[in-house]
């Protein structure tokens, strides 16, 4: 079992661990599906909502922007070795939006508010998650808000040509005019 005469607990630790794990006949291992916030955040321009009706708008492909070049090269060996220059990542883009609708009550009430959302857009350019990061304080203006959001299609983030997913800021504000 073991070649030296010496048995420490860490090493009997470690081979009883690896003996239930084989004992156990299938392990499964699953990629985490969470939605990551290690992704790259970008923020949009602020929508206005006035007191007309909700309509769907097409925009146009945005402009390219290029990140922030990161150039730490970490060197293990003392010689020559190339710099590693991150490929720029390419903003997603709103490729369709759908206005929200104006609450009725909150027209009735009078209020006006601005509501700042957190989208997840995935590789296919869909948002996958709709978060308030901050609220208006009114939660029909909020609701309306992220119901709104959640029907935008965008073009995703790129690095390289190849679609990354990324978060993107939404201020929206509803104003009574």
């Amino acid at each position: 079992m073991f070649k030296s005469k010496e048995v420490t607990l860490k090493s009997l630790t470690i081979y009883l661990t690896l003996s239930l794990v084989a004992a156990a006949g299938v392990v499964v291992f699953r990629p985490h599906q969470a939605v990551s916030r290690s992704a790259p955040i970008f923020m949009g321009e602020e929508v206005t909502v006035h007191r007309a009706t909700a309509a769907a708008i097409t925009l146009a492909k945005p402009a390219v922007v290029s990140a922030a070049k990161d150039t730490t090269v970490v060197k293990v060996i003392p010689s020559p070795q190339p710099k590693v220059v991150p490929l720029p990542i390419v903003p997603p883009g709103i490729a369709a939006s759908v206005l929200p609708v104006y609450p009725a009550k909150a027209l009735a009430d009078g209020t006006e508010g601005l509501v700042l959302l957190s989208v997840y857009v995935g590789l296919t350019g869909r948002p996958e998650k709709v978060e308030t990061k901050t609220s208006s304080g009114y939660p029909d203006l909020d609701s309306a808000a992220s119901q709104a959001v959640s029907q935008w299609k965008f073009f995703p983030a790129t690095q390289g040509g190849a679609a990354l997913a990324s978060w993107f800021e939404v201020p929206v504000r509803f104003v009574i005019k």
